[in-house]
């Protein structure tokens, strides 16, 4: 059974309605086509969204540590140099992750 619109004949004309579908048919593909583009697009767009994001996380995490063991050596001890460090590192962590999430969550959204 043909996929055409039109029932083809041998009476009489049909070439105008032979072209419409013609183009209805390009038409069609061409919008299946356009969606595939726009897809991968997105798809690329979230691979690379998530690398950045994992990068971003192993960076502030490292840093994150990395001050606290260094506020700790030079707390060397002392109870209340200790929480100050503490703080500070709960305050980097709550800065880093305002920056990631202004970055990457929904209000940031394409």
């Amino acid at each position: 059974m043909s996929q055409l619109p039109i029932h083809l004949t041998n009476n009489g004309p049909f070439s105008r309605q032979l072209a419409r579908a013609v183009e209805a048919k390009q038409q069609t593909e061409l919008a299946i086509f356009e969606h595939y583009l726009k897809t991968r697009y997105l798809v690329e767009c979230t691979r690379i969204d998530s690398e950045a994001l994992s990068e971003i996380g192993r960076t502030t995490l490292k840093e994150e540590i990395d001050d606290f063991d260094s506020g700790v050596r030079q707390a060397a001890g002392s109870a209340a140099k200790a929480e100050l460090v503490a703080r500070k590192t709960v305050m980097q962590s709550k800065i880093n992750n305002a920056l990631i999430s202004r970055r990457f969550g929904s209000e940031g959204t394409r």
